[in-house]
């Protein structure tokens, strides 16, 4: 069952913490209030925290590239640009 990590909108927004455990991969994606396809223009980016509390960006969901699996274990989280409504689910 799926989890709302950001929910539809058009501004900037965050996503809490998603801890990801060695062996057990998580998946995100991207949603629209209207269906499966979400606006080319929306982007997100995929962040890991580091030692020190900071984000990274490592990856990034965008209208093309609707979902990403993290498959190793560390803190992540989402961090959402404004723009077309979008949110953000884990799957």
């Amino acid at each position: 069952m799926a989890t709302e990590l950001i929910a539809i909108g058009t501004v900037d927004a965050n996503s809490s913490d998603i801890v990801v455990a060695a062996g057990s991969p998580v998946s995100l994606f991207l949603k629209d209030a209207a269906g499966p396809l979400v606006d080319t223009q929306c982007r997100a980016t995929i962040q890991q925290k580091s030692s020190t509390g900071d984000y990274f960006t490592i990856g990034e969901l965008n209208g093309l590239n609707r979902s990403i699996v993290i498959d190793g274990p560390g803190t992540f989280r989402v961090q959402k640009y404004a723009g077309p409504s979008f949110g953000v689910e884990q799957g």
